[in-house]
């Protein structure tokens, strides 16, 4: 996978993440404020709850399964070029090497400039 690609997926899937922990806030927040003085839930604030963490957490769900697929073409693109230290860092610190790769990774196998 091309880092183009990655560079794409990847931040297509942070910004899912982040719309969903938002939309999960909010529909916390509604449901707090809506709640009786018992402490229970009222109807309303259950049903808008519901519907903005169903949508919540299916944003986190792609935006999670973006990342994957991200983190895994990085993984394949430094294999086959023989970046064994990217490598490895991808998957001893995935997130934020994965930042770091899909802006400055390795684009040339890791003995290109090597003379036979």
């Amino acid at each position: 996978m091309e880092r183009k690609t990655s560079r794409n997926l990847y931040l297509i899937a942070i910004l899912l993440e982040i719309v969903g922990i938002i939309l999960f806030t909010i529909g916390t927040t509604a449901a707090i404020a809506t709640a009786n003085s018992d402490g229970t839930v009222s109807a309303a604030g259950g049903t808008s709850f519901s519907i903005l963490g169903l949508i919540a957490i299916l944003l986190l769900i792609v935006g999670s399964v973006f990342a994957l697929i991200a983190w895994i073409g990085a993984l394949i693109k430094t294999a086959r070029l023989g970046q064994w230290l990217w490598f490895i860092l991808l998957i001893v610190f995935s997130g934020i090497t994965m930042l770091v790769y899909i802006f400055a990774g390795p684009t040339q196998p890791a003995n290109s400039g090597q003379m036979a």
